[in-house]
């Protein structure tokens, strides 16, 4: 079974029809949805753009120090800054968007509870969306909402008490990874786009946690990254994900191949590629 650990609902962007017209085609089961976190925001098709992200990626796996200083720059007074262009950052994640699409498709979809810990309401819903049909652990975005770890401290030690996992999308905080893993060693952690933004660091710290994991999500990555990062921690401690329906040019159109072929184009045995593409995620919610 294939399934997807990270991937944004929002209809402005990929009706629900449309992701499981995209799903049905490319073998994916089930879907773990996240609510949006920032306005509609579409890619533009561009070279400049494309050479952009090259540059990024270069800059965090061989000279981080300044990589780290243009990541914390993408996120300013509220806004994600991409490209010249701004996108309205949610500060409270409208989880009520996850439960009509796992209402609508209960046999499809999964769900995230997305948190920002600066809301103090945000964190006591918490528990009632866990509570819901189908919502399998909590997102956190200390990046977008700019936080510090320690922030999370009450719902990491509740996902502990539980035995849910917890999927975060990290700032740049200096080692900011290692917080929450030697606070709570039972919490199941899985770091967004591979580790973003620190890649080669947290990999060598990640490779001896045993409920620590990466996702390999997003355009921050590509699949050299992703054959890296698996060479890094083996396939028993990385997990497909797409992070759409950012990274599409247009309404509805989003291909689902891309991220897909990151995975099944590792020069790995057909059962490892199998525990990346959906029985190491399982093995965390079941």
């Amino acid at each position: 079974m294939n399934v997807d650990c990270h991937f944004h609902v929002d209809e402005t962007m990929l009706t629900l029809e449309k992701m499981i017209e995209g799903m049905n085609k490319h073998n994916v089961s089930k879907t773990a949805l996240i609510a949006p976190m920032n306005e509609t925001m579409f890619e533009v098709d561009s070279t400049f753009q494309h050479n952009l992200q090259s540059f990024f990626r270069f800059l965090i796996l061989n000279a981080p120090q300044i990589g780290l200083k243009i990541y914390d720059g993408l996120v300013k007074d509220g806004y994600f800054k991409l490209y010249g262009n701004s996108y309205k950052i949610f500060t409270k994640p409208n989880n009520d968007i996850v439960v009509a699409a796992i209402d609508r498709f209960p046999d499809r979809f999964l769900g995230w509870v997305a948190v920002n810990p600066l809301i103090p309401e945000s964190v006591e819903d918490v528990e009632v969306y866990l509570n819901k049909p189908g919502f399998i652990g909590v997102k956190a975005h200390p990046f977008m909402h700019g936080y510090s770890m320690e922030v999370l401290d009450p719902v990491a030690a509740m996902c502990e008490s539980k035995g849910i996992p917890m999927i975060i999308h990290l700032s740049s905080e200096p080692d900011s990874f290692k917080y929450l893993p030697e606070k709570y060693p039972k919490l199941k952690v899985i770091y967004a786009h591979a580790g973003l933004p620190f890649w080669k660091k947290l990999w060598k710290f990640v490779k001896d946690q045993p409920n620590v994991f990466v996702d390999t999500s997003s355009d921050y990555l590509n699949p050299s990254i992703v054959k890296k990062v698996v060479e890094a921690l083996g396939y028993r401690k990385v997990l497909y994900g797409c992070d759409g329906p950012y990274g599409m040019k247009k309404f509805n159109e989003y291909d689902y191949s891309v991220k897909k072929s990151w995975i099944e184009s590792l020069q790995i045995p057909d059962n490892q590629k199998e525990y990346i593409l959906g029985k190491n995620f399982l093995g965390l919610i079941n």
